[in-house]
């Protein structure tokens, strides 16, 4: 039996898999583990903290995005009092530590991922989510890096799909750098038709205590099951992020060029908004910063050739070249001890049923609400929309940068 009992090895797992990995009782032994909400309370003290509300019976089309939120400010103890009555959901997402806590914050010191092979990676490069129940995320998938996530209090599903999956409808509409989001709606569909045309579903449930790998590309939606939520992740770098970070820069140029000449209230639906600047953002620091991540991904492609080649010509077998260390996923899952799991296949047949339990649960009282009752629906910019994610689908984007890199060469 192999057994995930090194740093070096864990790294190595979590660098290597193609597809979602749990860690059951992972990080049971961190500190922020044994928090309870009185303790989470005192460290955010009287800090206003925004979340993003929206009504829980909220059911349309297209998925709840951000510009159809509202954003309320509260401290951490008001979000506790108020979950349990509340008609809406709550989601303080997306918040890296280092903006809200000193480095030297009891929270910010207690906070290290050592454990799965990363010492270097602390409180500077973690993302916080505190949410109440049925607080979510569209579906989206990354377009840089990978993930891991640690759930330190309540649970919180996870249902996701390989990069290659058809029939989720992607669009960059709003768009967000490196975010590529469905257009199906996961937490309370009206139409769920769209769902029977899916294959390959994967369902996880984290526990607090639980930690999550997410390799890159996968496509995730998560959803809070409980009342209070806390989970942190930190995304680390893959090896194809250069030539992802070329087709977000020629996909930024294009959205910026767009917004530029629409009216502002028009703009702003086409993007989330930490993107509300980049109508304003001038042309020549867009082609900077492609010229950047151009110059970037031509030096790491001759990096790459001088290696092999080096490693060619290379003729002393008699020096030991040093590697992570190997391992057999197989072997580690069947291992009990390790606490490693996939996550489990579900069928259509229970993606749909899993919805339809949504629905009862959070749009039970019979109301059907319009997207036009909220304002953000993306489905009004019809052709600016559908020109968009022309543009940005990837055979197009590859296709620019394949004549780019060869006139650049």
């Amino acid at each position: 039996m192999v057994s995930l009992n090194n740093e070096d090895l864990i790294r190595n797992v979590i660098t290597k898999t193609t597809v979602p990995l749990i860690l059951r009782h992972f990080v049971d032994d961190w500190p922020l583990r044994q928090w309870d909400l009185k303790k989470w309370s005192a460290a955010f003290g009287e800090k206003l903290m925004p979340f993003r509300c929206l009504k829980k019976n909220f059911v349309s089309e297209g998925p709840c995005w951000e510009r159809m939120c509202n954003e309320k400010s509260m401290t951490f103890k008001d979000f506790v009092d108020r979950v349990e009555q509340s008609q809406e959901w709550m989601y303080f997402d997306y918040k890296y530590l280092q903006q809200w806590f000193s480095g030297d914050h009891e929270l910010s010191e207690a906070v290290s991922w050592k454990k799965f092979g990363f010492p270097d990676k602390g409180a500077t490069q973690s993302v916080l989510w505190i949410g109440s129940k049925g607080a979510h995320t569209p579906a989206h998938q990354d377009t840089y890096g990978y993930n891991i996530i640690a759930q330190l209090h309540g649970r919180k599903r996870w249902i996701m799909f390989p990069p290659e999956t058809g029939n989720l409808k992607p669009t960059r509409v709003p768009y967000e750098e490196s975010s590529v989001y469905s257009e199906l709606n996961f937490y309370c569909p009206s139409n769920l038709d769209v769902f029977t045309a899916l294959t390959g579903a994967r369902l996880v449930e984290l526990s607090a205590g639980d930690a999550l790998v997410v390799p890159k590309g996968w496509w995730h939606y998560v959803q809070n099951l409980d009342a209070v939520n806390i989970s942190l992740n930190v995304w680390l770098p893959h090896e194809k992020d250069t030539s992802a970070q070329v087709s977000e820069a020629l996909i930024k140029i294009l959205v910026a060029q767009v917004c530029k000449d629409l009216p502002q209230e028009t703009a702003k639906i086409l993007v989330n908004p930490n993107e509300d600047d980049i109508s304003e953002t001038p042309l020549a620091v867009l082609f900077l910063q492609l010229d950047t991540v151009v110059k970037k991904y031509l030096d790491n492609k001759r990096k790459v050739r001088r290696i092999k080649r080096h490693k060619t010509c290379e003729d002393d077998s008699d020096v030991a070249i040093p590697s992570t260390q190997e391992f057999d996923l197989k072997s580690l899952l069947d291992n009990k001890e390790n606490n490693l799991e996939l996550p489990a296949s579900i069928t259509t047949n229970d993606l749909v049923n899993l919805l339809k339990e949504n629905i009862k649960e959070f749009a039970n009282d019979n109301k059907t609400l319009e997207e036009d009752e909220v304002e953000g629906a993306t489905d009004k910019l019809c052709l600016t929309k559908a020109l968009i994610d022309a543009f940005c689908q990837s055979n197009v984007i590859d296709l620019v940068k394949q004549n780019l890199f060869e006139r650049l060469n």
